[in-house]
């Protein structure tokens, strides 16, 4: 038989080796096979990614292929098609994309076992008691059936099966899992949703497309009853579907959604806090072919699904779908890639999108579906702003008058309230009280972050480029004395509520609280049958949560956000407030509360108007004249440890040699990085067609980050 000659991606960890080798073999084995190979003095694991019927002349004492281990691949080779995209576009080996497909090795372990399983003998001999009698009727014109289902459908117990084999009654056959099977049977649809004129026209459109689709509905517009339908068609095609949300906790919140649509056994649940079993089992239920829909965070787009028919990313706008180790992939770019590879439709939903989504739906690359009404025809919720630079606090920082009283009516009227309260914001900005404008670094145009020197000496930082500054005694823009360092300071809010209004049944949603589902399956069931008044949180109650007794949401100081020092800090303070305002109104009629220092900032005003379009828009022009992604490419070098700052200084020496040989438009920074203790130093590079400089630098012991998010 001839040879062919296979690129192996093994399970070793050994630098130098991460892009595969080569191995000789009979031609019998497939792409995305899990084979035995030898490494040096042992044999280890690989996963197969492609065969070659020639070998390449410089390759000499190729060694040959061990043993194949299970008789059909892992991976299809749209999934192995997947892989290597991700690791060509986000700069990592192949074995550190292959990472996030696969449970830990052994990967052995995820092959099927083989089974006992019994069938009724040929000559039938007289049962004794009910449960033989039981046996004998689960077994009665079956070919096979595996120990597990024959005791769990009669009833019986082993004791009594093993009695029935002494006697003749069963014949013991072993028989090996398939690997992958059909769905078989009844279909799993249990209900298939309503849809109103609006939604029937979106589905008709993303139905009837041949392109991604951002969904782009305002809060409230039902959006979920589209991906429910988009799932009903797949699932009625014989494929299998993929439902993305941002966080870990709101799987519990749309496992419910789901569950109406289809029965529980044909949905999977796939997140990072599984432990390492309970992964390698739901991976194995999911690859058998028996699941229809996975739901889970960005690492359930790695399913095993051979079938994949529609992904949907909920929410797509949410930057959780940007994983922050290597791989360093974000789910969207990555869900688009598999869905091409796999002719798979890919859906896109989100109240808010994210620029990058916009800046392709605008461009003819995203197909834009708009659902511009809410479900029922519901109104949006009146919003007010709250201008807290001509607020008298005194002690009740940070609640302002209009809120007091707005807690007060809904308390009276026994409807409930969302609180909002912004802690990633722990820096400080310099913020004017007469211009309402922040002190900014001009190379970069972000605001200044507040440090204090080691004796105490307050001076501004911009981390994204390195410079620094004395705070200036007057606003450089009006030339007022009125600058004040605005920060968090809010970390006693709960105890404040209880003070303010003793009656009041608050919850406490965040970190700290909510550290697995079933701590938020217990808010969520809190707020719905009553048992609260008041939900105070962080970002995890402004995204998706659909409470109808909730009348009022209120994000207590919009400014944590806009004075972060990120290009994207805009963006993200709008997409939050949009969030926010759609928690409430959603079966009554409902009221948003802004409060702010900034009531004239562009993301509170298009905020309290609901006009999502216009600040898209506006914030796109600021991009490409400012050449900040989408508008630009953007990668962003890591250092750590001894000696990360010398490290990252010679990285961007590179970089500026390598700029200048390349005639690039491309501009280079070095920095400490904000949360890093002077440990963790990053170089960023921003223009267009910069991955032309990488294969000039060095970037052994640097983490690589394509299309970072975190600039600070």
């Amino acid at each position: 038989m001839s040879s062919f000659f296979y690129s192996v991606v093994t399970a070793s960890r050994s630098s130098g080796i991460g892009d595969g080798l080569t191995y000789e073999g009979n031609g019998t084995i497939v792409p995305g096979s899990i084979v035995r190979v030898p490494l040096r003095n042992s044999l280890v694991e690989g996963i197969v990614f492609d065969v070659q019927s020639e070998k390449q002349e410089e390759l000499r004492d190729i060694k040959r292929i061990k043993e194949l281990l299970g008789d059909q691949p892992l991976l299809t080779e749209a999934q192995l098609r997947t892989v290597r995209w991700m690791a060509e576009y986000y700069v990592c080996s192949l074995r550190q994309a292959l990472s996030v497909w696969l449970p830990p090795p052994p990967w052995k372990r995820v092959l099927p076992q083989e089974i006992t399983g019994y069938r009724l003998a040929e000559r039938r001999l007289p049962v004794r008691g009910k449960k033989q009698a039981a046996v004998s009727d689960v077994l009665a014109g079956k070919e096979w059936m595996s120990d597990d289902d024959v005791r769990r459908e009669s009833g019986a117990s082993k004791s009594v099966v093993q009695a029935m084999l002494k006697k003749g009654l069963l014949i013991e056959e072993r028989k090996r899992g398939s690997l992958v099977v059909s769905v078989a049977g009844a279909s799993p649809v249990k209900e298939l949703p309503v849809l109103t004129p609006a939604q029937e026209a979106a589905y008709e459109q993303i139905k009837d497309g041949n392109k991604p689709a951002l969904l782009f509905g305002i809060t409230g517009s039902g959006k979920t009853e589209i991906y429910a339908q988009l799932i009903a068609d797949a699932v009625a095609q014989g494929k299998q579907a993929i439902v993305l949300v941002p966080e870990i906790l709101l799987t519990e919140h749309s496992i419910a959604r789901f569950e109406r649509l289809l029965h529980r056994s044909a949905i999977a649940v796939i997140h990072s806090k599984l432990t390492e079993r309970e992964r390698r089992e739901e991976w194995k239920r999911i690859r058998s072919g028996a699941v229809s829909l996975v739901i889970g965070s960005r690492s359930a787009l790695f399913s095993p699904l051979h079938r994949l028919g529609v992904i949907v990313l909920d929410e797509e706008h949410e930057w959780t779908y940007k994983n922050e180790q290597t791989p360093r992939y974000h789910a969207r770019d990555t869900a688009e890639a598999l869905a091409r590879h796999a002719g798979a439709r890919l859906v896109l939903g989100s109240a808010s999108p994210s620029l990058e989504s916009w800046a392709a739906a605008k461009s003819g690359r995203y197909a834009l579906v708009r659902l511009p009404e809410r479900y029922r025809q519901l109104p949006l919720p009146r919003v007010t702003v709250v201008d807290l630079a001509v607020v008298q606090f005194g002690t009740l920082y940070p609640f302002s008058p209009p809120l007091l009283r707005a807690l007060e009516d809904r308390l009276r009227k026994r409807e409930q309230s969302v609180l909002f309260l912004n802690r990633r914001g722990m820096a400080s900005a310099v913020l004017c009280l007469q211009c309402r404008r922040r002190i900014v670094c001009q190379e970069s145009q972000l605001p200044f972050t507040v440090h204090h020197t080691v004796q105490g000496r307050p001076y501004l930082l911009d981390h994204s480029t390195g410079v620094s500054a004395d705070i200036p005694p007057l606003c450089p823009h009006c030339k007022s004395p009125r600058l004040r360092a605005i920060g968090a300071g809010t970390q006693k809010i709960e105890t404040l509520l209880s003070t303010l209004f003793p009656q009041a049944r608050v919850i406490r949603a965040d970190s700290d609280t909510l550290t697995d589902a079933a701590d938020m399956r217990e808010v969520l069931r809190k707020m719905r049958e009553g048992e609260a008044d008041i939900l105070l949180g962080t970002q995890t109650v402004v995204k998706g949560l659909d409470l109808p007794n909730v009348t009022l949401a209120v994000v207590l100081l919009a400014d944590l956000g806009m004075s972060l020092p990120h290009f994207r800090s805009g963006e993200r303070v709008f997409q939050l407030l949009t969030q926010l305002t759609g928690r409430s109104g959603r079966a009554k009629d409902g009221e948003v509360i802004i409060q702010t220092f900034r009531p004239d900032a562009p993301e509170i005003i298009a905020a309290s108007k609901h006009d999502t379009e216009k600040f898209l828009d506006d914030e796109w022009k600021l991009r490409l004249h400012s050449a900040y992604p989408p508008a630009s490419g953007m990668i962003r070098f890591i250092t750590r440890g001894e000696g990360a700052q010398e490290r990252a200084k010679r990285l961007h020496a590179s970089v500026q040699r390598a700029i200048a040989a390349e005639k690039s438009d491309a501009k280079s920074y070095v920095a400490p990085t904000f949360w890093g203790g002077g440990r963790q130093w990053h170089v960023l590079i921003r223009g267009t067609d910069i991955k032309c400089l990488l294969p000039s630098l060095d970037l052994k012991d640097v983490s690589v980050d394509v299309d970072p998010l975190e600039t600070m």
